[in-house]
């Protein structure tokens, strides 16, 4: 071999071996994602309660029995994401109800968690919509820890059904991550799981296993040594959740009806711009772990060695495939989207088939009212119907709890009777449905709303329905004309009294404040005195200036709020970012904010959650017209998320 060839031979296989190391270093860049492991300590609790059973309000309490460890489920699953490759750190209970806390990990992992609070699901929620990652390991969340029996003598009323009317996991908060609803829990015995579809995940485990299929197979079998399996299915509409396992063949299930074939059993979701991969069954009894791993961590845990069960169960094959598999979710999901898909959270009201007439003793209004999910993601609410006076007096009332609306396009429609008495005053009478997201009982916020007017002459004659007067200055084609039309129903805003709204005036800071005070229902009463040179108690607006001063929505500036100034544009960004608790960032992409305007975050959050859009100018200094405040306030309440 002369020196020249040599020379040539010697550059490729330096090339080789550079090629080789940096493939063994690409396949372990898990190394360099964090994983946040995250069983509640409630959780590890409540799986040794024994609690017997009685009677609660009238309901009766099945008794709680000692179930399997979840401890063990959380260590078996710290083992196995060590021997991916994986940074692993365990989350703890009050970094779980902090979203930024969480947002310094990567991927969070929920081997077991069935027990969280309100606050740490929606802490989880904000984590995955911001761009985090997440991996649901079966039963997550599945009781509200607000009524964890501490006691001994505590019944456990964990898994009864109360605000929320359904299963919390169904919908409750982060339930709405999962764009699916809850079908059933299911016992199944004799089944096989394989791959479904091509998805990333699903492609790079294949590639890595060098496999053209994967399969997973329970070989338990018959009523008495069941699995315990969870069903979901996705919305029809939606094109985020996409099964990656599924259910090929099932030897025996205790709801057939529930699990066809071809069910999912395992879902790669994108929510906002994060990522989440969901299992229905109990991946980690499939999945044998580095028995050296298994060891060190007994030395290191002497007093807990019985606590570590590394092996696969008996009858469960697949799990080193299974592994493989997981080590992609976790890959896919730590990497957030580059544009984040919105939330909707549109809901609309109407009133049809009104009618209104007296009878010998009083008058009847009846009619129907009906809420529209026209958004994207889960809704529940309250519709409710008034009928107010011509001093603005509630006559009469009706009310109905929506368990929930699935998106886009479900209604509910709900039948209405209202009375009142015939000694009324005549006068025009407001009649007006509305609908308030949130829990069952629970405070929430009104964000779509329908009126019309009863016109009653007279005790002889029938009552007539007027349509809602429309402002002489907003046309019929104005682009925030339904904005208008919403905040007026909700009380949010009012005209003139000749008739105007005045879309292209300047909207006042007092002006701007009064909207966000009524459009949130705030009490002005007992608010601290927050001693503005320009405002004192007893002037106009003062209740209102203090109210939201209060609130932290407003901030006055040198010791003066001026009132009659106007807003600007990017004052309008921050207050309404305030005013809502809206959260999320997206990128700003507009000619006019560069990377040190002080607004900039808040207008990253309009963005994030549609209350405006990215295009051309946003004009930060420019005045804030009244329409376009009514638009961005009813806007910004479709954003709300209660949880």
């Amino acid at each position: 071999m002369n020196k020249g060839l040599r020379h040539v031979v010697f550059v490729w296989l330096a090339v080789l071996i550079y090629m080789g190391f940096w493939q063994a270093g690409h396949v372990h860049a898990e190394e360099n994602v964090r994983v946040g492991l995250v069983v509640s300590q409630l959780s590890e609790s409540y799986a040794f309660i024994e609690r017997a059973g009685g009677y609660s309000n009238g309901t009766y309490i099945q008794p709680k029995l000692i179930g399997s460890s979840i401890k063990n489920k959380r260590i078996k699953a710290q083992l196995l994401l060590e021997g991916l490759g994986y940074q692993v750190e365990r989350v703890h209970d009050a970094q779980l109800s902090d979203p930024k806390q969480l947002a310094t990990f990567d991927v969070l992992f929920f081997p077991n968690t069935v027990m969280m609070s309100r606050q740490q699901r929606q802490a989880v929620k904000e984590y995955i919509k911001n761009g985090g990652g997440a991996i649901f390991a079966f039963a997550m969340a599945r009781n509200d820890s607000a009524r964890y029996p501490y006691k001994e003598t505590d019944l456990d009323v964990t898994p009864v059904i109360y605000e929320t009317k359904t299963w919390i996991w169904e919908w409750d908060n982060l339930s709405e991550v999962f764009q699916s609803a809850f079908v059933n829990d299911v016992a199944l015995g004799n089944f096989a799981i394989k791959a479904a579809g091509s998805h990333p995940i699903v492609t790079n485990t294949l590639k890595r296993l060098g496999k053209t299929s994967l399969l997973l197979e329970n070989r338990r079998f018959g009523k008495y040594q069941p699995t315990w399996v969870e069903i979901i299915k996705p919305y029809s509409n939606n094109s985020y959740a996409t099964p990656i396992l599924q259910y090929e063949t099932i030897g025996y299930s205790s709801v057939p009806e529930h699990t066809p074939p071809k069910t999912g059993a395992a879902y790669a979701i994108e929510y906002g711009k994060g990522k989440a991969v969901w299992f229905g069954f109990q991946l980690l009894d499939y999945i044998t772990v580095d028995e050296r791993l298994s060891h060190e961590w007994e030395e290191k845990n002497p007093a807990g060695r019985l606590e570590v069960k590394g092996k696969a169960w008996d009858d469960l094959n697949g799990g080193e495939d299974l592994k493989t598999l997981v080590n992609e979710s976790v890959r896919w999901a730590a990497q957030p989207l580059a544009v984040s898909h919105p939330i909707d959270r549109k809901v609309t009201m109407t009133l049809t088939d009104v009618r209104a007439y007296p009878r010998q003793s009083d008058y009847v209004v009846y009619g129907t009212m009906t809420a529209k999910n026209n958004g994207n993601v889960i809704s529940r609410g309250t519709m409710r119907v008034e009928l107010t006076d011509p001093s603005g007096k509630v006559r009469a009332s009706y009310e109905k709890y929506v368990v929930g609306l699935v998106p886009k396009g479900d209604s509910y429609p709900e039948k209405f009777a209202l009375t009142l008495p015939k000694n009324i005053p005549v006068g025009n009478y407001k009649l007006t449905a509305f609908y308030r997201a949130g829990r069952n009982a629970q405070s929430g916020v009104k964000t779509a709303g329908y009126t019309t007017m009863i016109s009653i002459k007279d005790h002889k004659k029938s009552a007539s329905i007027l349509p809602m007067a429309p402002f002489k200055d907003v046309p019929t084609r104005y682009w925030a004309k339904a904005d208008i039309e919403n905040l007026v129903s909700l009380g949010g805003i009012t005209g003139y009294k000749d008739g105007t709204f005045k879309p292209e005036a300047p909207v006042s800071r007092l002006q701007a404040a009064a909207m966000i005070v009524r459009s949130l229902g705030l009490s002005t009463k007992n608010r601290p005195n927050p001693q503005l040179q320009d405002v004192k108690p007893g002037q106009y607006g003062y209740e209102i200036i203090a109210t939201v001063i209060d609130e932290g929505i407003f901030s006055g500036s040198n010791g003066r709020f001026h009132p009659e100034a106007p807003l600007t544009r990017e004052q309008m960004a921050k207050i309404l970012v305030n005013a809502y608790h809206l959260t999320g960032e997206d990128d700003v992409r507009f000619q006019d904010i560069d990377s040190t305007q002080w607004s900039r975050p808040y207008i990253a959050t309009l963005l994030a959650n549609q209350v405006t859009k990215a295009s051309g100018l946003f004009r930060p200094y420019e005045r804030t017209t009244r329409a376009q405040f009514a638009a961005f306030v009813n806007r910004s309440l479709q954003a709300v998320d209660k949880g």
